[in-house]
């Protein structure tokens, strides 16, 4: 935004205002400015034009005004077709006289990328923006310049034909100022300039040893001449503004390194069994020593459903808002007995090689519950929490319910309060929003993970059960991490409803997150296309079916040429050589009882042991249980929950059921299934992402000009029109190199990746290099050859040399941000890396009951003086241009 202000000691009120733009319009077309005086609503002014290209408009302001304004084009009819794009300006009037204020028409916009907080309140945020000196009362022109800040070492100037530009020499450059986050500042006397004079924008490179001078291309930009004089407006003395767009200057673009770790897993000397929030402060200060610029962290919220080890899973939130307890950092209360009094068991389990997850919530628990009864009331007498129950109220009184009724059997010294559950969310809130301001601090964007879903028994089920299907599941389908597919366990959005109110849930959520994170990963973005739901009495994900989606009637199958019967393609296949070796595998356990016969001469599974969570409830023997659960899955389509309609299968051929048919209707199903998944459904679901994220990402806290920095996690069995829709709202992909997004590649080629993307070697859902190098030696073998372009035989193991090429690359990579766990990129260096990589995965997908307890094996102040790591991963990063 341009700000300027006008003063001058005087008795008059008024100031004489001009506003002119230059915009070609076609028949029919009209231009307005739209002006807000302070916190007043819009006003729109119609302005006129001579020539039909130079727009104008005159009013008059009194002193103490500040108007707000930007430019709109109308058609015929009076509707708004088009809107100054990225910027509006601002005016603070408190002058009397005149002022003549000329627009462009920006043609090269700041792209919308970097107009979150990610870029205007952390990574270009910069001490040196210098307000603007007031304009005086002589004839001025200030040239206002909008743009990116310009790569290390550069400098913008402005060169023109009058001798108070430079007259075009180089060594004469008038250098701008700094006022604002995009914006550079000149300012000139009008009388040594004249109007319709020529002038560029240059950009000016200094290092320790040269200076390079690039000229902006194209042609030269004049100063406007002299309006048409009013009663009003004395041209030849009206100070004049001038608002230029970014110069026709190609140069690199920002790209940035960071690391990737969940809170849970960072370790300190004085941590209490996992990583807190005072950890991630420590871990962002540390960051800044090695060069990178990011920070990126698993899911925060809170995930006290069960209060067992399987809370440990961050994405089964149990509210959108609250943060989980296990992250307080009680070292803020060190000079208090009562620390003394739990700090033996808390380094107890701080040892652990890995995460106790109950035993550290229960010591977090047991501390606050006594922390509150020594100093809750005097906190909840403060103004500060006063503020923070107010404004966060709609959530907060409902969790606090959730929470009290959930921990109401466990042992405290006391019995606890609903409001102890209050005072536990500030004190959480007080933290993080610490770490967030010493991320914005040092200039490393702190980046979170908002969780696709919600556990089934959760405050947004309870409260807001309407905007969920709780007849579904949400997951993923089959792949090369989980041949049965995923099941999360989550319910499924009711869209029609969230739509309602424009996604308010959503845009809520995505607010109140932005208090303390400044980018975020939006976890599997394909659910905002189209999620993977799993009926409620299946398990396996290969049981699913896409929604939204359009079904196949009967008469589609039919008509498509498929002559089996559709009725018995819904049901288990199973042959009677199946079944003889189930018998001879359990010769103890009655297994006919399982089964009944079909008139085929085969078998299907009976009565409720089709369902899945039949079987698991009634079969004791795991391994039984296990064949019968994958028999479940032999069925060729499934039933769509709302209409009756039917979805093929996913994979369905490699089943029983799909062996069974006829050469002729393998072909006919072979089309339906690869029609349906890979093309049938591509304008559908990119118009359902299109209905819904452009008013999610762009949600807004009311205290911020900009949302935060939205990065899709688009892994999985992505649709064509996933690509475009991510880029034509700058959102960034996520790209891996182990999977390809272009079919036929074993291996992505990191330098071709896109600019608005992540570039990472792997995600917590995946084994860090070292592990699956030795985990898959085919493939580690070919990613020698193709990836890596080296000859001869690959090493057995991925060396610190190999994981230093690995991490190189990434970081060489297009990419905006390259974010790397910190598994990898601690393998660069053999002293340091842990000696057992399969210790080092954060989560399998394939297992349905995953114990999330990684932690890092060293200690953040071991990191920090870690002189050598630190040294040659910061010379990594610089050499790649991060």
């Amino acid at each position: 935004m341009f700000t300027f202000v006008l003063t001058k000691d005087t008795l008059s009120k008024m100031t004489h205002l001009l506003f002119s733009i230059d915009y070609a319009t076609t028949w029919g077309e009209s231009l307005r400015l739209r002006v807000q005086r302070g916190a007043d609503g819009f006003e729109e002014w119609p302005m006129h034009t001579d020539d039909g290209h130079t727009w104008m408009v005159t009013a008059e302001a009194q002193t103490g005004d500040t108007l707000t304004y930007t430019y709109i084009v109308t058609n015929g009819e009076g509707q708004v077709i088009r809107q100054l794009p990225d910027a509006s300006f601002s005016i603070k009037v408190a002058t009397w006289g005149s002022l003549h204020i000329t627009d462009r028409w920006p043609e090269r916009p700041i792209p919308e990328e970097f107009c979150h907080t990610a870029f205007t309140e952390c990574i270009f945020s910069s001490d040196s923006a210098i307000p603007i000196r007031p304009l005086q009362d002589t004839g001025q022109v200030t040239l206002y310049l909008r743009t990116l800040p310009p790569p290390e070492g550069g400098h913008w100037a402005v060169s023109g034909e009058a001798d108070a530009l430079g007259a075009w020499r180089p060594e004469a450059l008038r250098m701008m100022r700094r006022t604002g986050v995009y914006e550079w500042t000149l300012q000139c006397e009008a009388k040594s300039l004249e109007r319709g004079s020529a002038y560029k924008y240059v950009l000016v490179m200094d290092d320790d040893h040269s200076r390079k001078v690039v000229w902006e291309e194209g042609g030269n930009r004049y100063l406007p001449t002299a309006p048409h004089p009013t009663a009003d407006i004395d041209a030849d003395h009206a100070r004049m503004v001038v608002h230029d767009d970014m110069p026709r200057i190609a140069f690199e673009r920002w790209r940035g390194a960071g690391i990737v770790i969940p809170v849970f897993s960072l370790r300190s000397e004085g941590s209490q069994g996992c990583g807190d929030f005072g950890d991630l402060r420590r871990l962002v200060e540390w960051a800044t020593t090695a060069g990178l610029r990011a920070v990126q962290v698993l899911p925060v919220n809170d995930t006290s459903s069960s209060l067992t080890w399987h809370d440990a899973y961050p994405y089964s939130c149990v509210s959108v808002y609250a943060l989980h307890p296990i992250y307080l950092d009680l070292r803020e209360w060190s000079d208090l007995p009562i620390f003394s009094a739990y700090a033996e068991e808390a380094a107890r389990i701080n040892a652990l090689p890995k995460m106790d997850y109950e035993a550290t919530l229960h010591l977090k628990m047991r501390f606050l519950s006594d922390l509150y009864l020594m100093r809750g009331q005097a906190v909840r007498c403060s103004t500060d929490y006063a503020t923070f129950t107010r404004q966060n109220a709609h959530w907060l009184e409902p969790y606090a319910d959730y929470a009290h009724q959930k921990f109401a059997g466990w042992t405290f010294s006391a019995p606890p309060e609903r409001d102890l559950f209050v005072f536990i969310q500030y004190l959480l809130h007080r933290q993080l929003l610490a770490a967030h301001d010493t991320a914005r601090a040092c200039g490393v964007l702190l980046k979170g993970d908002i969780p696709i879903g919600v556990c089934h028994d959760s405050v947004p089920m309870r409260v807001d059960g309407r905007l969920f299907h709780a007849d579904g599941q949400a997951g993923a389908p089959p792949d090369y991490f989980a041949k049965c597919g995923q099941n999360w366990g989550f319910p499924t959005y009711n869209w029609e409803e969230m739509a309602r109110d424009g996604y308010g849930w959503w845009r809520k959520r995505l607010a109140h997150m932005s208090r303390y994170f400044d980018a975020y990963r939006l976890d599997h973005v394909l659910g905002f296309f189209r999620i993977w739901e799993i009926p409620q009495r299946q398990r396996h994900g290969t049981l699913g079916h896409f929604r939204p989606a359009m079904p196949l009637s009967r008469s589609d199958i039919q008509q498509a040429g498929f002559t089996a019967d559709i009725e018995r393609a819904l049901l288990p296949y199973i042959t009677a050589e199946q079944l003889g070796n189930l018998s001879r595998t359990f010769p103890t356990a009655d297994v006919a009882q399982y089964f009944r016969p079909t008139a085929e001469g085969g078998y299907t599974l009976a009565g409720e042991y089709i369902y899945q969570d039949h079987i698991l409830g009634h079969i004791a023997d795991e391994a039984l249980r296990e064949a019968l659960m994958d028999m479940a899955c032999d069925v060729l389509f499934v039933s769509d929950p709302d209409t009756g309609d039917l979805h093929p299968r996913i994979c369905a051929q490699q089943t029983e059921s799909f062996r069974a048919l006829s050469d002729h209707d393998k072909a006919v199903f072979n089309r339906l299934h690869d029609d349906f998944f890979h093309v049938r459904h591509n304008a559908y679901w990119a118009d359902e992402a299109m209905r819904k994220l452009p008013a999610i990402i762009g949600a807004k806290r009311e205290d911020a000009e900009c949302s935060m920095l939205p990065c899709a996690e688009d892994l999985g069995m992505v649709p064509a029109s996933v690509k475009g829709v991510l880029e034509q709202l700058h959102i960034l992909s996520l790209e891996i190199q182990r999977m390809p997004k272009t079919y036929g590649r074993r291996f992505a080629d990191t330098a071709q990746y896109p600019y608005l993307s992540v570039a990472t070697p792997a995600t917590h859902d995946m084994s860090p290099i070292r592990s699956w190098w030795n985990e898959d030696r085919e493939r580690a073998v070919a990613f020698w050859h193709e990836a890596l372009h080296h000859e001869g035989e690959a090493p057995t193991e991925a060396t610190p040399e190999v994981c230093e090429e690995v991490v190189t690359q990434h970081l060489a990579s297009p990419s905006m941000l390259c974010l790397i766990a910190f598994q990898d990129l601690i393998a660069i260096d053999g002293a340091l890396r842990w000696p057992r990589p399969e210790d080092e995965q954060i989560n399998d997908p394939a297992n349905a009951n995953q114990y999330w307890q990684y932690r890092m094996h060293l200690t953040i102040e071991q990191l920090v003086g870690a002189t050598a790591f630190n040294e040659k991963l910061r010379g990594l990063v610089k050499a790649s241009g991060r």
